[in-house]
């Protein structure tokens, strides 16, 4: 359930896989809803689901960050360059404030529009008071946000790949559902 020096427990693998899946499903959510017209209930089920989704994203954010601070951490490879060893620390520092930017930023830019969040059906109490305008900084942060999140997934499943296919260590095996590194 929990790390080792040598892999990451079953507690973290689980949050990291469905952080993942659940983003992904974030973009198809968003960029199908636009195969449909504005106001069709089609569109309005994609973006309560979209709405839903984010906030059960900032659960496992910040679950993800508690998590990561507990315990111990399988070490770096022996033999990493200096500077992979920075690029996985910036990217991974950047994928755990994204993952925790993307869910409040949308939460915002709903809240200021007055738009609401639901989750799953249940409305979540708004904090905010309608100002549109400032909703528009908000739906601009969140859109360059999800940018960020996309080059920083990308960097980091090259890095995992690079590792796996390259380097040839464990790095990848030891963040793997069911396998031993």
């Amino acid at each position: 359930m929990l790390n080792t020096e040598q892999k990451f427990g079953s507690l973290n693998k689980f949050i990291h896989w469905s952080i993942a899946a659940l983003f992904l499903a974030q973009y198809y959510l968003v960029y199908r809803r636009d195969y449909f017209p504005e106001g069709a209930p089609e569109n309005l089920q994609y973006i309560l689901l979209h709405k839903s989704i984010g906030v059960l994203l900032l659960g496992f954010a910040v679950l993800y960050i508690v998590v990561r601070h507990l315990g111990t951490r399988p070490p770096l490879p022996t033999g990493m360059p200096c500077h992979e060893r920075l690029l996985a620390k910036l990217t991974h520092i950047g994928l755990g404030l994204a993952i925790l930017l993307m869910p409040v930023t949308g939460l915002v830019m709903s809240t200021l529009g007055g738009y609401g969040v639901k989750f799953f059906g249940i409305s979540l109490p708004a904090f905010l008071e309608v100002d549109r305008d400032l909703a528009g900084l908000w739906h601009t942060a969140h859109v360059w946000i999800s940018y960020v999140v996309i080059g920083l997934f990308a960097l980091h499943v090259i890095g995992a790949l690079f590792h796996h296919f390259v380097r040839k260590d464990n790095v990848l095996k030891r963040m793997l559902p069911f396998c031993k590194p």
